[in-house]
């Protein structure tokens, strides 16, 4: 195998609140099924953000942090099924494929797993090592810069999968964030028939009616319940939490309709408080959705490609890794940015 050498930009979370821009050596293969890919285009997360002020505590300082990425091959081992000059995004969870999570088809709860810009050096950078069994092929005819999109549809994908969606329900997303937006798009590919978001953001909001969403509420000045009680008597019959904080938690379950059924994709605030009565005297199915499987990926992947998701709507700033240690106090503070990509 080759050994790429030489050294390359990163950008480096020194300390909570602080990212700097330094010069790493490029990584080198340790493992026959590894690759290093060249970074062309990286979205910058919520979770990334949360990292950043140390807020969940899941990322841990120092560390180079990103993990929507996609790239072009430029070294593979021995054992990796793509070559080098491949066009490919990468999965976040690089899982070890014998864990019985794994061999259930579950891999982003693989009790092995590695998490790219957590647990192992991530995106914000010139070039990442991965497990080939995580980098997927782009589709011809998808820029880098929307493949970057690809993770985070692929968690909506997992989320709406989840839930047991019949013609002519009814459904509910609190948050119009990346994931609350991605989760709106691939609700209008099914048969609901009416959904609701709900979002602090006025800006986010027009986001979200302009992508199809037929009722938009700001909670700051709009009672949440009764504009749903006066639509949807009784409440909705399947709501998606994308911001995972408290407020929005209880939010999804206040909307919901008794035997109805709440997913929370947020996972930001590591304990909440909630009304646990509401849950049990209204036999609410709460289910907890992470990650995604291969096969969502690959949709992803082609959903973007085809053109069925609004991608120039979900991604409305571009920046570069230079811009990267004042970046993150811009977004963190702007109503306005829905996704932001890093491009190189």
């Amino acid at each position: 195998m080759m050994t790429q050498a030489g050294t390359m930009k990163a950008l480096l979370l020194t300390d909570y609140h602080r990212l700097e821009l330094v010069e790493q050596p490029i990584p080198k293969l340790e493992a026959d099924d590894e690759v290093i890919l060249q970074v062309k285009s990286v979205g910058v997360c919520g979770s990334d953000l949360h990292g950043y002020t140390g807020h969940t505590g899941r990322r841990i300082p120092p560390l180079v942090m990103g993990h929507e990425v996609a790239g072009v091959i430029v070294e593979a081992g021995a054992n990796a099924h793509v070559a080098p000059g491949t066009r490919v995004a990468t999965m976040t969870v690089a899982a070890c494929g014998i864990c019985a999570q794994c061999q259930a088809g579950r891999r982003s709860l693989c009790v092995n797993r590695k998490i790219m810009g957590m647990n192992a050096p991530g995106g914000y950078a010139e070039f990442v090592r991965w497990r080939s069994s995580s980098i997927i092929s782009l589709p011809d005819t998808l820029s880098f810069e929307h493949a970057a999109l690809a993770e985070p549809l692929a968690v909506a994908l997992h989320g709406v999968a989840l839930a047991f969606i019949r013609p002519y329900d009814t459904a509910f997303i609190v948050g119009a964030g990346p994931i609350g937006l991605l989760t709106l798009a691939v609700l209008r590919q099914t048969a609901v028939s009416r959904i609701f978001v709900s979002d602090m953001s006025d800006a986010r909001l027009e986001q979200a009616r302009h992508m199809g969403a037929d009722i938009v509420i700001n909670p700051s000045r709009q009672d949440v319940r009764a504009v749903v009680e006066a639509a949807v008597p009784g409440g909705v019959d399947v709501a998606f939490e994308a911001v995972g904080v408290s407020a929005a938690a209880q939010q999804s379950l206040d909307v919901t309709r008794s035997k109805g059924q709440v997913i929370w994709l947020g996972n930001s605030q590591r304990n909440i408080q909630i009304d646990m009565q509401a849950i049990v005297t209204r036999e609410l199915s709460v289910i907890g959705s992470y990650g995604m499987s291969e096969d969502e990926f690959r949709r992803a992947l082609q959903m973007l490609a085809d053109g069925r998701i609004p991608a120039e709507t979900i991604i409305n700033r571009r920046a570069s890794l230079s811009e990267g240690p004042r970046l993150f106090d811009e977004l963190l503070v702007s109503q306005e940015t829905i996704k932001c990509v890093i491009n190189f």
